[in-house]
């Protein structure tokens, strides 16, 4: 538009300053200008109208693709190519049809993480020449990663980095074709098997294959001797420590935790990677020896044979003096063990005593229930942090220190707590604070700073949902006010755990009440000499005196 308006003014310019015959020859170049204009317009918009259709058919059955949000910054100047494509966190939802992208020969980016895309991955995508970042984490892809062995074609890959962590994918991996790969996230997939073709990724540095269901032996990634990233959490992989893994020397991170690995660590590789690196495994820590002693030396038993032979002539005189003292000695054994024998048997006595006294207070004060000891431990300077409940499974809160994830309270939001509270007044999540355990997970006691008693339930089956998401449905949840529910007192985000607080109730739970009434005088009214055919608002009162909070109490 600029340059046609200049041109314009070029010409009036020319047609008030000349001739008739020089008019004619600027008119006629100015009309040559526009034409050549039109051409150069045409041609762009025909270079980005293929690039536009290619994309816009890719993404056509895509819920909430935006076709402009991807074409403002992304066209080449020489070459009218789409060479990225990012939409990460868009809100997408639906399959992409990957046919479509084979047309754009100048891709070298997808980035289509944090969304809801469905469908498989076909083999091709990794093979695409120009591709080298590919980016489709957080979704609900499935397939085939790699290629399938082919006698006829050998494909091989361009890709540096791939990150396909959180998704469906469940077949083998194949990794043969990847030579260029550098990083590579396959964590939170079920995969069940270490990818193969290891042995030919020379160049890759970072490996995350996290909670991938994965069993069998690591012996394979020990290959590896470019790594510097190494995270195998969460499987149940074999093998020997260190000598199943690549060289300790060249890794700047490592988790091998919650896996069947054995072995020893040296107390250097322990403080570089941390206790939370080794929680869960068969890994111990190497003690460290006093240099000066010689106890695991072979030439110990040689030092120790003079100091033996050199005691013989002090021990050879009392045997010789034992016969003179035999009566005296015999007197003494029988003594002692007579005394043993009587502190024994009072020892036992005494057991079975307090065994017996503590089994009648039980039964006596079966409701009692007393306080949450809090057993003495160390805090964890870094985390993440890892818990083990009753029935053997385990919980972590990614997070690498504990006072970084606030408590939020919602009868007494001026208390300033954090997860580290939750940790101390439950003895670190021990086994003697759980009060249950349910399909949702785990439900501890614990009494918080200022005596607030409280039940912290951790909820496993939320571990997916994001944060924000996860903070408006406990604001909604704590806003709910029935005398039928116990309310929400509050909440903590640990990473991706969930801890949700209730006011803990006292009186047992609804199984007890109802199934282990105690011996003695109920607390309960007596029904048994109701009527309940008279009249049917007979019928709706003694349904109200059931559910009346005033008859039972809160029962939680």
């Amino acid at each position: 538009m600029e340059l046609s308006t200049s041109l314009s003014n070029f010409l009036i310019y020319c047609c008030a300053s000349s001739g008739k015959e020089e008019r004619k020859m600027v008119t006629f170049c100015f009309c040559r200008i526009l034409i050549l204009m039109a051409l150069l317009a045409s041609v762009d918009s025909a270079c980005n109208g293929a690039d536009r259709q290619f994309v816009s058919r890719a993404f056509n059955s895509v819920s909430g693709f935006n076709l402009s949000s991807i074409f403002a910054s992304q066209l080449n100047s020489n070459h009218c190519n789409i060479q990225e494509i990012t939409l990460p966190s868009k809100n997408l939802t639906g399959i992409v049809s990957w046919r479509f992208l084979r047309n754009l020969t100048n891709l070298r980016s997808i980035d289509l993480s944090r969304n809801s895309l469905e469908g498989s991955v076909p083999n091709w995508v990794w093979a695409i020449p120009s591709l080298v970042h590919v980016d489709l984490s957080g979704n609900r892809f499935g397939g085939s990663i790699g290629f399938k062995p082919n006698s006829s074609k050998i494909l091989s890959s361009s890709i540096r980095v791939l990150n396909l962590s959180q998704n469906r994918f469940s077949n083998s991996v194949r990794l043969s074709g990847f030579s260029q790969l550098k990083s590579l996230d396959l964590s939170r997939n079920n995969l069940r098997n270490l990818p193969s073709g290891l042995e030919k990724l020379f160049n890759l540095n970072h490996l995350v294959v996290s909670r991938c269901n994965i069993s069998g032996s690591l012996k394979p990634i020990s290959v590896l001797r470019s790594l510097e990233y190494l995270d195998v959490s969460g499987n149940s992989l074999t093998g020997n420590f260190p000598s199943d893994f690549p060289p300790l020397d060249g890794l700047k991170f490592l988790n091998v935790s919650i896996n069947k690995v054995k072995g020893v660590i040296s107390p250097e590789n322990y403080k570089r990677f941390g206790k939370s690196a080794f929680v869960g495994t068969g890994i111990t820590l190497l003690a460290e020896t006093n240099p000066r002693s010689r106890s695991f030396f072979p030439n110990h038993q040689k030092s120790e044979h003079p100091h033996t032979k050199s005691q013989k002539p002090m021990k050879e005189p009392a045997k010789k003096a034992k016969p003179k003292s035999a009566s005296k000695t015999k007197a003494l054994i029988v003594a002692l063990s007579t005394g043993a024998a009587v502190l024994f048997f009072a020892s036992a006595v005494s057991v079975v005593w307090v065994w017996r006294r503590r089994k009648r207070m039980m039964k006596k004060n079966k409701w009692a229930i007393s306080q949450p000891v809090q057993v003495a431990f160390k805090m964890e300077k870094s985390g993440p942090f890892a818990f083990e409940t009753e029935s053997g499974s385990s919980w972590i809160a990614d997070i690498k220190e504990p006072s970084s994830a606030p408590v939020v309270m919602f009868e007494k939001p001026l208390i300033n707590l954090s997860f580290k509270d939750l940790i101390a007044a439950t003895s670190h999540f021990g086994k003697e604070s759980v009060l249950g355990e349910g399909r949702c997970g785990p439900v501890y006691r614990a009494v918080l700073p200022g005596d607030i008693h409280v039940a912290i339930k951790v909820l496993e089956s939320a571990r997916s949902v994001g944060r924000d998401e996860a903070v408006a449905m406990l604001e909604d949840l704590s806003a709910l006010k029935h005398s039928n529910l116990l309310p929400l007192s509050g909440y903590c985000i640990a990473g991706k755990e969930k801890l949700v607080l209730y006011e803990y109730m006292s009186n047992g739970d609804l199984h007890r009440w109802l199934h282990e009434l105690p011996t003695g005088q109920p607390n309960v009214e007596d029904w048994s000499t109701d009527t309940w055919e008279i009249t049917n608002n007979e019928n709706a009162v003694g349904g109200s005196q059931l559910y009346s909070p005033e008859k039972l109490g809160c029962v939680l």
